[in-house]
C-alpha cells in the first residue's frame, strides 16, 4: 500500500514538474515572439495573393501560404538571397517565413519640405475603405506622411449637440500599427464663452482616452461657413475673437492646436488669429500640385498676415486623378510644422 502511495505522488511530480517545464518554455517562447515583435517594421502586405515561404529562395521550396492584400505584418530582416530582396517575416504574430521584399511595404519618412497628408471621418468608411487594412494600404502606396482624423465636433442646429465621429478608431488603429504621425480634428461652433469652455472639456477628455504614441500633431479647428446651416455662420464679424479665445484656452491645458478653414473664409474674417492656418482650396483637383498655394490667384492669396502663418494647404477633395485615384482630401503640408 504506502509503495502505491509513493509511486502516485512520484507520478503526481513529474506530470507537475513536465506541466512547469511546459509553462516556462511557452513563456519563454512568448517572450521572445514579443521581443521580435516589439524590435521589428510593421509592414503591410501591398501584393496580391503574395507566397509566402518558410525558406528565402524561389525554386523546391516549401510555400507555407498565400498573403491577402492588406495583411499586417512584422518585418524582422531584410536581405539579398539569389539577386532578389527578401524580407524575413512575422504573420499572425507567431509564424516566421519569407516573402520578396517588393510585396510588402512599410511607412518611411519622406524628406521633401512639403509632404501629403490625408484627412478622414465616418464619410470615408465604405466609400473609399472597408477597414483599416485598406486604410493602410491607401497610405503607403500613396505616401501619405501625416493623417488628420475627425474626432467629432458641435452640431450646427440651435443646441449644438456635440457628437464623436463613428470610425475615428479604425484610422487610429491603422496609425498606431505603421507608426504614421497623426492628430485629430475638431469641427467648431461656439457662440459665446461658455460654449467655448465645453468645447475645451471635449477636446481635452476626447485626446486623453484617444491619444497614442503618434498622436503627434496639432488640434486641427475646423472654421468653416456653412451657408447659412451652421449655427455660427451669422457672427463671422466677430467670431475670430471666440476662436482665439478657444486656442488661448487649448494652451493653457497644453494642447497646442492650429486653425482649418476655406482661403477666402481666412482671408476675410481669420487673419487675425494667431495660429498657424491649414487652408482648403481647389484651383486643380485632378492632379498633385508642384506650386504652393500662395502661388495661386485665389483672392487672399498675398495675405501676408496669412502667408506668414499658412502651413498646410488642402488641394483637393476628391483626389489626384492617376496619382491619388480615391475620392477623399489630401492636402500639402510643410514637413517640420509642428516641430
Amino acid at each position: 500500500m504506502k509503495k502505491k502511495i509513493l509511486l502516485i505522488i512520484i507520478i503526481l511530480l513529474l506530470v507537475i514538474f513536465v506541466g512547469l517545464a511546459l509553462f516556462a518554455a511557452k513563456m519563454h517562447y512568448e517572450k521572445i515572439n514579443q521581443e521580435e515583435i516589439n524590435s521589428s517594421i510593421h509592414g503591410v502586405v501591398i501584393g496580391e495573393k503574395v507566397p509566402f515561404y518558410n525558406k528565402a529562395e524561389v525554386d523546391n521550396v516549401r510555400q507555407i501560404k498565400l498573403l491577402e492584400k492588406g495583411e499586417n505584418v512584422y518585418i524582422l530582416d531584410e536581405f539579398e538571397a539569389y539577386d532578389i530582396e527578401w524580407y524575413k517575416i512575422k504573420v499572425d504574430g507567431k509564424i516566421n517565413g519569407y516573402v520578396r521584399a517588393e510585396t510588402v511595404d512599410y511607412y518611411k519618412e519622406i524628406n521633401s519640405e512639403k509632404v501629403l497628408v490625408s484627412d478622414v471621418s465616418q464619410f470615408n468608411k465604405d466609400k473609399n475603405f472597408k477597414d483599416s487594412k485598406e486604410f493602410e494600404v491607401f497610405l503607403l502606396e500613396n505616401k501619405i506622411s501625416y493623417v488628420y482624423i475627425r474626432a467629432g465636433g458641435r452640431g450646427y442646429g440651435e443646441k449644438g449637440n456635440f457628437y464623436t465621429d463613428e470610425n475615428y478608431q479604425m484610422y487610429v488603429k491603422a496609425c498606431e500599427y505603421l507608426n504614421v504621425p497623426y492628430g485629430f480634428y475638431f469641427l467648431e461652433e461656439a457662440l459665446n464663452s461658455k460654449e467655448i469652455d465645453e468645447e475645451v472639456e471635449f477636446i481635452k477628455n476626447f485626446l486623453k482616452d484617444n491619444k497614442g504614441k503618434n498622436c503627434v500633431l496639432p488640434v486641427a479647428l475646423d472654421i468653416e461657413n456653412h451657408g447659412g446651416k451652421g449655427r455660427a455662420d451669422n457672427i463671422w464679424e466677430t467670431r475670430y475673437t471666440l476662436v482665439q479665445e478657444l486656442l488661448k484656452d487649448l494652451k493653457k491645458e497644453k494642447i497646442d492646436a492650429i486653425v482649418y478653414s476655406n482661403a477666402q473664409t481666412a482671408n476675410l474674417f481669420l487673419s487675425e488669429l494667431k495660429t498657424k492656418f491649414w487652408l482648403a482650396y481647389y484651383p486643380e483637383e485632378y492632379k498633385v500640385p508642384k506650386y504652393w498655394y500662395f502661388d495661386t490667384n485665389q483672392p487672399g492669396a498675398s495675405n501676408t498676415k496669412l502667408q506668414k502663418r499658412t502651413i498646410g494647404w488642402q488641394f483637393t477633395e476628391h483626389g489626384a486623378g492617376e496619382e491619388i485615384p480615391q475620392d477623399l482630401d489630401v492636402s500639402l503640408m510643410k514637413k517640420d510644422f509642428y516641430k
